[in-house]
């Protein structure tokens, strides 16, 4: 009878953060934040459960670490979809920004559960006080249409315009990633659509 061969369990200091954080998110878009654990972890690296401690103080650790990640590539791709817009239109930019914005929720379905979800899996986003990063940068963009005039309201409405157009994105995406958004007969990708709603209204004087 053979004797079954065991690969050697890796040493603490071979592994890296980064390994730890790949490994993370690959469970995460498997399993969910509940199928999240040190454990599961560590037998995907083949090291011992106390090796990632090392690297994370506690699992929310590096939940917050995970984050930190989304925020980052997140931000990455708005940047270059409004960057590769050269018309300078702030419409354009803001049109690019939901369709990358979809395009990373779509692919990173659980990663933004845990990014914007306000309570998921005992997380709580109070470990993250200030405003993503990805909405500032939105804002931002927002600020640029109000200032050159491309969208005609008073200065001082652009944080509320801003708030009301990123709940529009999240709620399209919300209700793609729970199956509830159905695509009328003859109409259009919905991000698109909506695109189309808020340039005609907002390239309106208020009072029209």
């Amino acid at each position: 009878m053979l004797e079954a061969h065991h690969k050697p369990r890796r040493i603490r200091n071979s592994l890296s953060r980064e390994e730890i954080r790949d490994v993370s998110l690959l469970i995460l878009k498997e399993e969910g934040l509940d199928g999240l654990s040190m454990r599961k972890i560590a037998n995907r690296l083949g090291c011992s459960v106390a090796s990632p401690y090392s690297y994370y103080e506690s699992q929310i650790d590096l939940v917050q670490d995970l984050i930190r990640t989304g925020e980052d590539e997140l931000l990455s791709m708005l940047k270059k979809a409004s960057a590769d817009v050269t018309t300078g239109s702030a419409f354009e930019q803001l049109a690019a920004i939901a369709r990358s914005y979809f395009h990373f929720a779509s692919n990173n379905r659980e990663l933004h559960k845990v990014m914007f979800v306000t309570d998921y899996g005992g997380v709580h986003r109070k470990a993250f006080p200030q405003l993503p990063k990805s909405y500032r940068f939105f804002l931002e963009t927002v600020r640029i249409g109000f200032d050159s005039g491309e969208i005609p309201y008073p200065k001082n409405e652009y944080p509320a315009i801003a708030r009301m157009m990123w709940s529009w994105m999240y709620g399209v995406i919300v209700l793609d990633m729970t199956g509830m958004l159905r695509k009328r007969k003859g109409a259009g990708n919905p991000i698109e659509e909506g695109i189309s709603y808020f340039q005609k209204l907002l390239s309106k004087q208020p009072n029209q």
